[in-house]
């Protein structure tokens, strides 16, 4: 029988995914599940109007983001991997898709702001509901710079993957941390303004600021040759996610949407917490995505990568499955001892199907991993399309007859959907090699 020392070293010390996960997440969830830890205390410092407010300010700008960003992160990746046994190469690579990325997100960002397009887009999607496009104005400029900040710190972020900087990894998820999450609680609590703008400005502008410091590490790889290629590749694997990211913005965001319009700003705050709380599950998939990505990418054997992708897949199902029933108990307990006011005592019937439907979009993102592998990205395109038509019309139906309860089952349904596409189209394309 095998002692606790030998099972400790095979499976935790020599195992290079798990030690590397270990490392990431010990920051990484601790950064970007500040939101998380600190919703106490904004909730204290914020009334479950301004927290509902600024729940869906910020899923908007995270919908423009994944529009604007053109898909070059995932991109990146890829071509990383395909470069990495060539400076010259991937120093033309990363020179090509940074510079273009930072001058395709500046113009669309002048185009949609001085066109409006954003304006309109708001209007038409809150024409019914109480977050009106006069109210959305007060905010729209910090709106984009919460978007341009998302879009280059998860490049940034993803360069650092992609290379295996874990320590600058975690230097930059930490310094996010303090600088962006602890001055937003101090300016909120010293300052009589309006909170969610100070909120949304505080957080998203030096978190932008931060990312261009910390960019350099990306410039000093550049091989400064400006390369078509490289260009192409990226866009044809980057296109079809920003496409795709048109779709799910109905998917994404149009949960959010008819929360607002049926239960207004305060079933909206409610909704936004447990969605909140849903995605530390999320969180913990995406850390270890970011560990296991590189490695995925670069392993060239379809039946290994095949076998270490099924069983990651069910360590993620029941993995995260048992983290989600001990995030449903800890908001019970946070509700009884009065640490979430009980006006927001809905979340204990809404949380499961909201963690069950993100345990089913981590799996899901597993198995995207192969459409980045495979060159199949325009895939996500058609799905998004049929994703987002059954969305709309759900999300409708069942927000109408049973308000945020409804919308939470109706999202737990979608991604239901979104796991089983990926996971039989993924086989179907690791078949089709394998024959080959």
């Amino acid at each position: 029988m095998k002692s606790i020392r030998e099972i400790t070293n095979k499976y935790i010390k020599e195992n290079e995914i798990f030690s590397r996960f270990i490392k990431v997440f010990s920051v990484d969830v601790l950064v970007r599940g500040a939101n998380f830890l600190l919703i106490p205390v904004f909730l204290r410092l914020m009334t479950p109007e301004e927290y509902g407010l600024y729940g869906y300010l910020y899923s908007f700008a995270s919908t423009l983001s994944s529009i604007l960003c053109f898909g070059f992160y995932v991109a990146l990746i890829k071509l990383y991997a395909d470069t990495v046994s060539d400076k010259d190469k991937q120093g033309s690579m990363l020179y090509t898709l940074t510079t273009s990325l930072f001058l395709l997100v500046i113009l669309s960002i002048i185009i949609v702001y001085f066109w409006r397009i954003d304006v309109d887009f708001f209007s038409f999607l809150n024409k019914t509901n109480s977050v009106g496009t006069n109210q959305y104005s007060t905010y729209r400029d910090f709106v984009f710079v919460a978007t341009a900040s998302m879009i280059f710190s998860t490049y940034l972020t993803f360069f650092l993957v992609s290379s295996e900087r874990i320590k600058g990894l975690q230097t930059f998820n930490l310094l996010r941390f303090f600088l962006t999450n602890i001055t937003a609680i101090l300016v909120i609590y010293f300052s009589d303004g309006d909170n969610v703008f100070q909120r949304l400005a505080v957080t998203y502008l030096m978190e932008l600021i931060l990312t261009i410091c910390f960019s350099g590490v990306i410039y000093k790889n550049f091989v400064f040759k400006f390369s078509s290629f490289f260009l192409k590749k990226a866009f044809k694997l980057g296109l079809p996610i920003m496409a795709s990211g048109i779709m799910y913005a109905i998917v994404n965001f149009g949960d959010k949407f008819f929360v607002a319009k049926y239960a207004g700003e305060e079933g909206m705050a409610i909704y936004y917490l447990g969605y909140l709380l849903a995605t530390i599950v999320l969180i913990i998939y995406q850390s270890f995505n970011f560990v296991w990505n590189p490695l995925f990418m670069k392993e060239k054997d379809l039946t290994v990568l095949r076998r270490k992708t099924n069983r990651y897949l069910w360590l993620i199902a029941f993995g995260l499955g048992f983290i989600g029933i001990l995030i449903w108990i800890g908001a019970y307990i946070g509700l009884k001892i009065n640490l979430i006011p009980q006006d927001y005592y809905l979340i204990l019937h809404i949380l499961p199907f909201l963690i069950i439907s993100q345990v089913l979009s981590s799996m899901a993102q597993l198995m995207i991993n192969y459409m980045t592998y495979f060159e199949k990205t325009y895939i996500q395109v058609f799905l998004g399309g049929f994703l987002s038509l059954i969305g709309y019309y759900l999300y409708n139906f069942m927000g109408e007859k049973l308000g945020v309860m409804g919308i939470s089952i109706s999202i737990m349904f979608i991604n239901t959907i979104f796991f089983l596409f990926f996971y039989y189209r993924s086989q179907y394309y690791i078949n089709n090699r394998l024959k080959e």
